[in-house]
């Protein structure tokens, strides 16, 4: 069995469990998992963005800065216009997640399975996820519009099923058993738990996976700052203490959404056609 494959099964087990034992033990610790371990797939950011775009910011120094500032960006657009900030960031994550899935896979599975990622665990736990989503959408807009949402979802499911069938009939059949797990998790478990499972199980570890080629003559495989970027990434929701109430599961969540829309932006400009960056920067080696 792959690592990915143990990886995402081992998850679920998990969060299958703790949500047994209490729904709401689940979902902290799926979204504990979300800020410590999904975040830092992120870290390599900055030594793929030298590669990209040293030759025109001229300075590493000026790479951060830009880096920086579209993240800021970013999170002030959540914070100041709530409703406008989850909407760009939904639609951002969903072109990302497509684009993370697309080397093993058709396009159309890709697809599916990037909008089902954000889509599905909604869908099909409306009332959870509109106690995690009301910083961002009014009570009565997400009622209103939960119908169509369910439906969507449903559609979503349907084709993530019909085009991994079709994946499996053509050959690709690598990705079947974490695609299955992931569509369990999605209809069975709690909303953030069910995310959890596909975001640190396929999609931060395959970007990982992918960055660490560049590294293995480092100690551990890492880059020397993976850790102190990766910590500092983290520490960066201690500032929105003074907005969100951390202990409140809900707040927590809608400040880990400010802060992962900040990171996000940037790391989806950065990592937009990662393998063919990664092949450059393995060129220059």
């Amino acid at each position: 069995m792959t690592m990915g494959n143990q990886l995402v099964i081992s998850l679920a087990f998990v969060l299958t469990v703790a949500s047994l034992v209490a729904v709401n033990a689940s979902e902290w610790l799926a979204l504990g998992l979300i800020i410590v371990a999904g975040i830092p797939h992120g870290s390599f950011d900055l030594r793929v963005a030298e590669a990209r775009w040293l030759p025109w910011c001229r300075s590493r120094l000026a790479v951060l800065a830009l880096y920086l500032l579209i993240g800021a960006a970013m999170s002030a657009v959540c914070l100041t216009f709530p409703g406008i900030g989850i909407a760009v960031f939904l639609a951002i994550s969903a072109l990302h997640f497509t684009q993370g899935e697309m080397p093993d896979s058709s396009r159309a599975s890709a697809a599916c399975f990037g909008v089902a990622a954000i889509t599905c665990p909604i869908a099909f736990h409306p009332e959870a996820a509109q106690g995690y989503l009301s910083f961002f959408v009014p009570e009565a807009a997400f009622a209103q519009a939960t119908p169509a949402i369910r439906a969507l979802g449903i559609a979503l499911f349907a084709a993530c099923i019909v085009s991994t069938a079709l994946d499996v009939h053509r050959g690709r059949s690598s990705q079947l058993l974490q695609r299955l797990v992931c569509l369990c998790a999605w209809l069975v478990l709690p909303p953030l738990s069910g995310f959890a499972v596909w975001f640190i199980g396929r999609h931060s570890r395959q970007h990982l996976s992918h960055c660490r080629e560049l590294f293995k003559g480092s100690r551990f495989g890492l880059p020397s700052d993976f850790i102190v970027i990766s910590l500092l990434a983290i520490l960066l929701i201690i500032p929105l203490a003074a907005r969100f109430n951390l202990s409140d599961i809900h707040e927590l969540f809608a400040a880990s959404i400010v802060l992962i829309a900040g990171l996000t932006l940037p790391h989806m400009i950065v990592s937009h056609d990662l393998r063919g960056t990664l092949e450059q920067m393995r060129r220059r080696a």
